[in-house]
């Protein structure tokens, strides 16, 4: 393999000629895992395309930027199963990798495509006055249309609309909803689709009667009326100025999945990288809890959404799941659990079952010698660690992966985007989630 060439971008780091030097691919992410800093903490994310709309739990872009700089080569694949906000997909395709990515959150594909295929800014500049126009029309001449398309809604997601959105807010919303789905443009429409929910998911100014939905926790706030299209006028400025900061892709392919990281569509003994961060067990950050304030104005109900979510890795419920055998390390923090709450230790055994799947999807889709890094970190279930870290590497070895070591990380919280503190105590999440670990595997040459 040939050392890389520094990158000239300011916020990069130079490469450790050390790490470059070692011709085996896992040898250097032992390497990497063992010594290299990976808080990154005041370091410039180099892309403003990260920012483009709030995402919680959002690895740091320098950790993958780091592993697909030292671990592959341009044209190479690169893929998150679990692609969330879509930073390891952006990165490797600011590298030129093919980036590959799926996830079973609507949001989550529809954010990563729009960072994937963003609009020139010229063409943003056009559209979003275009969508505020019609939205505008809809609502002096066609108020009664807006009205009967929130009252065709189900009465689960009607109500839901009305606990959280005044009146007024819902009908403006639903406005928008509607001009920016009569936009032509594929990347258009998906970029305005990102600027609507900013509106509400948001750390403040959201529109709706609740309180820093960015962190997933709402809370029911009476709020002063604010206009959703006078908001949308705001965010829709700042992500024009935020284009004209984005540098051209290089001329790699990429491709998006709406897929199960435990059944994965891509083909097998093809990829040359995984780095992914799968969701913390027991649900500890529940996703849906915020998404679904944007996602019901998507078309899903209330109901639909509380079945997605039932699907995400890590869930609560256990009924109808299949709970794998489990290797010592993963066994034994159940069966601690199960000591103090039996209940508790049946939803870890469902996580780490879920686990294993997606990483023996891992294992199929790696080419010999391919690498892995799960980014995770631990949770306690009954004041108990469920030792995830050590949990995944038994679970990997189970399926033929090769743990190669477990690097470590301290979470900064400003830019993790954890679980929100109210007052001056810290949550119990808060109080336990002050690291994060880096486990790596490769797949066998033979």
């Amino acid at each position: 393999m040939q050392p890389h060439l520094p990158l000239t971008a300011p916020w990069e780091q130079p490469l450790r000629e050390d790490i470059l030097a070692l011709s085996d691919r896992a040898e250097r992410l032992r390497r990497l895992l063992l010594v290299e800093d990976w808080n990154f903490h005041g370091q410039k994310d180099g892309s403003a395309l990260h920012t483009l709309h709030p995402f919680p739990a959002k690895y740091p872009p320098q950790l993958p930027r780091t592993l697909i700089r030292y671990l592959t080569r341009p044209g190479e694949w690169v893929l998150d199963p679990m692609m969330g906000s879509g930073t390891t997909l952006l990165e490797a395709r600011r590298l030129g990798r093919v980036a590959l990515g799926s996830d079973i959150d609507p949001l989550a594909l529809t954010l990563v495509a729009a960072k994937m295929q963003p609009p020139d800014v010229a063409g943003w500049r056009r559209a979003w006055p275009r969508i505020l126009a019609r939205a505008k029309e809809g609502l002096q001449h066609h108020s009664d249309r807006l009205r009967a398309a929130l009252a065709r809604r189900d009465e689960p997601t009607r109500a839901f609309l009305a606990y959280w959105f005044l009146p007024q807010t819902q009908l403006e919303l639903q406005a928008l909803v509607q001009a920016i789905e009569a936009e032509a443009d594929l990347a258009l429409r998906r970029l305005a689709r990102i600027v609507f929910s900013s509106l509400i998911i948001a750390k403040s100014g959201s529109v709706a009667q609740a309180r820093d939905l960015s962190h997933t926790r709402p809370h029911k706030v009476d709020k002063p009326y604010k206009s959703a299209l006078e908001v949308f006028r705001q965010k829709a400025r700042r992500v024009e100025r935020l284009l004209q900061q984005v540098a051209p892709f290089p001329n790699t392919p990429w491709l998006l999945a709406a897929a199960d990281a435990q059944r994965l569509p891509w083909p097998a003994a093809r990829v040359a990288l995984v780095v992914t961060s799968p969701p913390y067990a027991a649900n500890a950050i529940d996703y849906m809890r915020a998404h679904k304030f944007t996602l019901v104005w998507w078309g899903f109900s209330i109901r639909d959404l509380g079945s997605l979510r039932g699907e995400y890795i890590g869930g609560e419920s256990v009924r109808g799941r299949v709970l794998e055998p489990l290797p010592p390390a993963a066994f034994q923090p159940v069966a601690r659990i199960a000591a103090v709450d039996p209940k508790k230790a049946q939803v870890l055994h469902r996580y780490f079952s879920e686990m294993r799947r997606t990483l023996a999807q891992i294992a199929r889709v790696l080419r010999p010698g391919g690498l892995a890094v799960l980014v995770v970190g631990d949770s306690t279930m009954r004041g108990l660690s469920t030792r995830t870290p050590e949990a995944l590497a038994a679970l990997g070895e189970q399926v033929g992966l090769r743990h190669l070591a477990t690097g470590t990380r301290a979470l900064d919280r400003d830019r993790r985007m954890m679980p929100a503190r109210r007052g001056g105590a810290m949550s119990a999440i808060e109080q336990r989630m002050h690291r994060e670990y880096l486990v790596g595997f490769a797949r066998p040459e033979v």
